[in-house]
């Protein structure tokens, strides 16, 4: 059978390939009768799923002691077995009939043979690409070829090309920072779907080795399976193995990759980026970290550690007439559309109002909580809508338990932000992202922002703002208290940390009542350092506006502030932790056009936190189709049994 080589090994048999030319087969030692047999030139590396990698580092496949083809003339009625001449491994190796003549004019070859081809012609062979493959002695299995003869060398001898006759996968296994890491890779299982169908991996089929045809027979399997014996790898350090497959993978079909050792299984999907075709090498960086979908279960089938992916939008929802600026149906329609493609995990949105429909409608994979509608806009008494709306993927995802609360206080009428015209309040979900792994989320849309003054004593919008906020964290920490589960708050919070206190309002006594609160913004994009109160806001510059005295320019949109948030609490010591791992202003897919804009002495933080004062600036702005634009964070968290309750 043939083994595959590593780097070094592979760039050495590929200059032994070309080495030998049609003049010096000699390098192989042929005798009369003989069949110098190697493999066409190195086939092309494409990346398959993951990062892309060098489309240079070929992979040696090279011929060992034992192997055997079948041999073929111009008739191809009946065929002869040859074996390897010889001992060692090599690219190229010499191959003599075995236990039988030697044709004279050798013209077609396959390989493995087997006694179960040997009565069969040269168009009717059999074979089965398994669905295990033993790893154990680095072994590739199911690597099925076919070779045809060049022109006899002078001595002889004939030469013979071989070609692949189906993909060959190289995947490498990087289990750093994960319960894995450390732990012996026991089997690896990749499977293939399109659909709610599976695409064959494996299985039976028929082929020609004269022309290289081949058909599936049977159903065949969509899952092949690689398994190590003794000689199972450590996953201290990353592990690169190998698996032959149909070529009938498409893109975007879906892989399904499981790595399973004594104690953990690993498990995430991809999506394919590219159509297979034979005689190419698909490479798998399957670097577990990386893999939003990735869930780890412990011996029993528990989930220990996953990820998952959620948003807040405020999607601009009011009617037409009386907001000629916002998306209407259609711009509602195209958003739907955007959030069901991106696929995050769950979705809060606001001012969910006249254009629900058109959202829900479009947002197929998404399940949707209670829509409260506005059947006709009253504009004396109060409309029993909160304009919130929460989403869920069908498919792993699941929210129960829904409470919603109306605020206490508000401030605002017809002509102030109609914060006294609705419901506002804040909803609470019960979010499951895997068996077991519970988490309490809370949507919400706060009061708007005006007046003068960034104290509640002085200015009744930021009272209004600031009592809810405490209602809302008073809600919060009670529930997590009890439930001993992390929370995440999520919305349009209408407030930033520049000119509303959240520190001391909500950060600070969350964490001196013994429970631990987060910003991923801040953690992740700000260096952990809460923005000073009552300083200049810090805007992104899609919503910069050319305002010198109160506002400053964030040259790195990720550092700019927006008011739609999201915190989480962590209560310690519990079974379920989170981490959030990123944290964006998603404006690029979220982009309704763009226009140029320009302003002068302006004050301009760059990437680094710098602030440069009175700067010239001018750069390209993104409109949004709404008038915000998402924050999307993903969190992993981890899920331990035996923690102290």
């Amino acid at each position: 059978m043939h083994k595959y080589l590593g780097m070094a090994a592979a760039m050495l048999a590929a200059q032994l390939l070309f080495s030998c030319s049609e003049d010096e087969l000699g390098c192989a030692d042929p005798d009369y009768g003989q069949i110098v047999a190697h493999i066409d030139q190195p086939v092309t590396t494409r990346t398959a799923v993951g990062d892309a990698v060098d489309g240079t580092n070929a992979v040696g496949i090279a011929w060992t002691d034992g192997d055997e083809i079948g041999v073929f003339d111009a008739s191809g009625a009946v065929q002869k077995r040859y074996a390897k001449v010889g001992q060692g491994t090599a690219a190229t190796a010499a191959f003599a009939a075995s236990g039988t003549t030697a044709f004279n004019q050798p013209v077609y070859a396959y390989y493995p043979y087997g006694d179960d081809n040997a009565s069969y012609n040269v168009r009717s062979l059999v074979g089965t690409l398994p669905a295990v493959q033993n790893m154990g002695d680095g072994t590739l299995h199911g690597d099925y070829k076919i070779g045809r003869s060049t022109t006899p060398a002078a001595d002889g001898g004939y030469e013979f090309v071989f070609r692949h006759l189906f993909s060959l996968a190289r995947i490498t296994v990087d289990a750093t920072g994960t319960p894995l890491q450390g732990e012996t890779l026991k089997s690896l299982t990749v499977s293939v779907s399109r659909g709610e169908a599976g695409v064959p991996i494996a299985g039976d089929f028929t082929f020609s080795a004269e022309d290289g045809s081949w058909t599936q027979t049977g159903e065949g399997q969509n899952s092949i399976t690689l398994e190590w014996g003794e000689e199972a790898p450590s996953l201290e350090q990353p592990q690169t193995c190998y698996m032959s497959l149909f070529p009938l993978v498409r893109t975007g079909d879906l892989f399904t990759i499981t790595a399973t050792t004594d104690s953990y299984r690993a498990e995430f999907t991809a999506a394919s980026l590219t159509n297979f075709s034979a005689e190419q090498i698909y490479t798998f960086p399957v670097t577990l970290s990386k893999y939003e979908s990735i869930k780890v279960y412990d011996s029993e089938g528990a989930v220990v550690q996953g990820k998952f992916t959620c948003a807040a939008l405020n999607v601009d929802g009011l009617p037409s007439i009386i907001n000629s600026g916002g998306p209407g149906a259609d711009g509602t329609s195209t958003l739907g559309r955007i959030m069901n493609g991106l696929g995050y995990d769950f979705i809060a949105v606001s001012e969910d109002f006249d254009y629900h429909d058109e959202l829900a409608n479009a947002m197929t994979d998404y399940n949707a909580g209670t829509n409260r509608k506005v059947t006709a806009w009253n504009i004396v008494e109060k409309n029993n809508t909160d304009g919130l709306g929460f989403f869920w993927k069908k498919d792993g995802i699941t929210a129960t338990g829904e409470t919603m609360v109306e605020f206490n206080d508000a401030y605002g009428g017809l002509t102030g932000g109609a914060n006294t015209l609705i419901a506002k309040g804040f909803r609470h979900y019960v979010v499951t992202v895997a068996e077991g792994v519970e988490i309490d989320v809370y949507i919400t849309h706060m009061n708007t922002y005006g007046g003068e003054g960034n104290t509640e004593n002085k200015n009744e919008w930021v009272a209004a703002q600031l009592s809810q906020l405490r209602q809302l964290r008073d809600y919060v920490v009670e529930r997590a208290e009890t439930n001993k589960r992390p929370a995440i708050i999520m919305g349009d919070t209408n407030m930033r940390y520049t000119r509303h206190q959240i520190v001391t309002n909500l950060i600070d006594p969350v964490i001196n009542g013994g429970l631990q609160i987060a910003d991923p913004w801040v953690e992740l994009r700000r260096g952990g350092v809460y923005p000073t109160w009552d300083t200049k806001s810090l805007m992104i510059r899609s919503k910069f506006a050319g305002d010198n005295e109160n506002d400053i320019l964030c040259a790195d949109d990720q550092r700019g502030e927006v008011v739609d948030k999201m915190w989480y609490i962590n209560v310690p010591n519990a079974p379920l932790q989170l981490k959030a791992i990123s944290c964006m202003n998603n404006v690029d897919d979220f982009a309704s056009g763009t226009e140029q804009a320009a302003y002068s002495g302006v004050t301009v933080e760059d990437a680094e936190g710098n602030l440069l004062e009175n700067q010239e600036v001018s750069y390209t702005r993104v409109n949004g189709i709404a008038d915000h634009f998402p924050v999307v964070v993903s969190f992993e968290y981890t899920h331990t049994n035996n923690r102290e309750q």
